[in-house]
């Protein structure tokens, strides 16, 4: 499997569809590097609870981590870790800890489960048409199946949804496979606008948001100062406004 993975000294942009900016990081260093990967084991749904189901009724999930048939889950799932900073949100990590970056590949079995993200959980983010459409694992559309990939931001938390659209109950099995990047903002205006305008090769990941949540945006505000560089196009006009933003960036 090919990871997509930034290494030491590459240059990382997350692209924020919603607000047209972006986020311009060197990467300095990757924490524990290696072959990182955690076997999580089944999808934290308990028995006992009630999803609802594609034909618009509703059944009980047998076990712990199984997907009955022809259902999804209609709340977002964190993954919780004993430990964690957030021990209900194993990847969740707070504004002040601004100089590291998750970047995550989830890997679901089986590998036809529907999987959407919520940032923050109960966020609808797939839309169609100017949010006159919505999708999610219980729509056609909106979602992906066996795999997600996404770059956790601080302060930010991701639910995600899965939805099981076969006529069998399903055992299920997540696998996460992550980098711990120590990041910093990129500080010279000059080298982001040739970054952004791809004159400088770099890893570009654009955050999965039809709508930019007010807690995401306080939360960029918190951790760098401000929540991205605008893609300007005139060199002079681009380079003018990076440099006053760099003057935002917390250190």
């Amino acid at each position: 499997m090919t990871l997509p993975f930034a290494r030491e000294n590459e240059f990382l942009v997350v692209y924020l569809p919603p607000i047209s900016r972006a986020l311009v990081f060197r990467i300095v260093g990757v924490y524990n590097n290696g072959y990182q990967k955690i076997e999580y084991g089944p999808i934290p749904i308990s028995a006992g609870t009630t999803l609802p189901t594609y034909e618009g009724g509703a059944t009980t999930v047998p076990e712990d981590g199984v997907m009955p048939a022809r259902s999804y889950t209609r709340d977002a799932v964190r993954f919780p870790m004993e430990g964690a900073y957030d021990e209900s949100d194993m990847w969740r990590f707070p504004e002040d800890w601004n100089e590291r970056l998750f970047h995550i590949l989830q890997v679901v079995k089986p590998g036809f489960l529907r999987i959407e993200a919520q940032i923050p959980p109960g966020a609808i983010q797939p839309k169609f048409q100017r949010d006159k459409v919505l999708g999610g694992v219980e729509k056609d559309f909106g979602f992906t199946r066996g795999k997600f990939e996404i770059v956790q931001l601080p302060g930010v938390s991701v639910g995600y949804r899965y939805g099981n659209d076969t006529n069998l109950d399903v055992y299920t099995y997540v696998r996460f496979y992550y980098a711990e990047y120590m990041v910093e903002i990129v500080k010279d205006a000059e080298m982001v606008y040739n970054i952004l305008m791809k004159r400088v090769p770099s890893r570009w990941y654009t955050y999965p948001v039809t709508y930019l949540h007010p807690r995401i945006i306080e939360s960029l505000k918190k951790a760098y100062g401000f929540e991205g560089f605008p893609l300007l196009y005139r060199r002079e006009e681009a380079v003018k406004r990076y440099e006053e933003l760099i003057q935002l960036v917390r250190r």
